[in-house]
């Protein structure tokens, strides 16, 4: 624990004097700008065990890095990116190419990221450390996957149809199944814009999930809008899966509230829950509390503790306390 201690606050304070020279999104010539993040992350968690007494884990490292390049040309865009988990090797992340048709559309071919999901997948765009939908329950909100795709905008409403090799990941959350042998992916989202409020909607089908001839369906559909400077937001998502031994669907929900203290913290409250059918109707609850500082443009401090409650489950609560630090460029 000592020398996690002692490698996260060097890290850190490797970060802090690099924060103050650092530009986000540096662009090397009118063509080329690449940018990223790493982030570290120290949390500790409480488990009550349905079973009786108790039991604990606790994390102290960098977590997260990822560097992303983009080239364009006129009407062509192409980005690629480097990520890496704390848990996986470094991977090819985003390798996509975007051709900019006439009225605001465009066509992507490559591998991207899914329509789908109110919280981020890049750590410096969450408000928040955790997920909503973290607790051990299966994930409901895809990842990467490759295809092609076609996107809108016009005034007010936005839009967009994919036809990827699966919605749900093959070998990792970084690509999809990389075949067609199994059945196709197939996603769609049509959003609504006005002022400070937005409405989202999405469906994914997957006729071949989980590298087998399961077949897939979600549906995800937020809502966010700002009342008195105070962001506020609500999701919820449903999934359910067709298997030759029967079907087997789950939820999940979020609402959330975030607002500015001050020119520099933040604080997000976020109440959460779900239920999944193929783990034995197990279900929770989420409280989370995450302030948040912005210490330069570069460099930012999560904190964030949560409580679960679970029903249905071999836990029967559990209290998550953590701080991520994010440098971004």
């Amino acid at each position: 624990m000592t020398k996690q201690s002692l490698r996260l606050a060097g890290w850190a304070t490797a970060l802090l004097s690099l924060a103050g020279t650092a530009a986000a999104d540096i662009k090397l010539n009118e063509n080329f700008s690449v940018s990223g993040y790493v982030s570290g992350t120290a949390f500790y968690q409480d488990d009550d065990l349905a079973a009786g007494g108790s039991a604990d884990d606790s994390f102290m490292d960098v977590d997260a890095v990822k560097l992303s390049s983009i080239a364009s040309f006129e009407k062509l865009t192409g980005t690629v990116s480097l990520h890496t988990f704390n848990t996986s090797d470094l991977v090819v992340l985003d390798a996509f190419a975007t051709y900019s048709l006439d009225g605001g559309s465009s066509v992507t071919v490559g591998k991207f990221l899914s329509y789908l999901g109110y919280e981020a997948f890049d750590y410096p765009n969450m408000l928040q450390i955790s997920y909503a939908n973290n607790s051990g329950f299966s994930g409901y909100i895809p990842a990467y996957h490759s295809g092609v795709r076609y996107d809108f905008s016009g005034e007010g409403v936005s839009g967009g149809v994919a036809v990827l090799d699966s919605v749900n990941p093959g070998a990792g959350y970084w690509k999809g199944d990389g075949d067609l042998d199994n059945g196709a992916g197939f996603e769609a989202y049509l959003k609504f814009s006005k002022g400070d409020a937005s409405l989202f909607t999405a469906i994914a089908y997957d006729d071949g999930a989980n590298l087998t001839n399961d077949d897939l369906f979600t549906f995800d559909v937020w809502a966010q809008t700002k009342v008195s400077g105070v962001t506020l937001a609500a999701e919820y998502c449903y999934s359910q899966l067709s298997a030759p031994a029967g079907d087997t669907d789950g939820y999940f929900w979020l609402l959330l509230a975030m607002g500015s203290l001050n020119d520099k913290w933040t604080l997000t409250g976020r109440l959460s829950g779900g239920e999944e059918e193929g783990a034995g109707d197990a279900e929770y609850v989420k409280a989370t509390i995450s302030p948040a500082v912005t210490i330069t443009p570069n460099l930012g401090v999560l904190f964030e503790y949560s409580y679960f409650d679970y029903k249905n489950y071999w836990k029967d609560s559990s209290s998550f306390f953590a701080t991520q630090v994010i440098f971004k460029f």
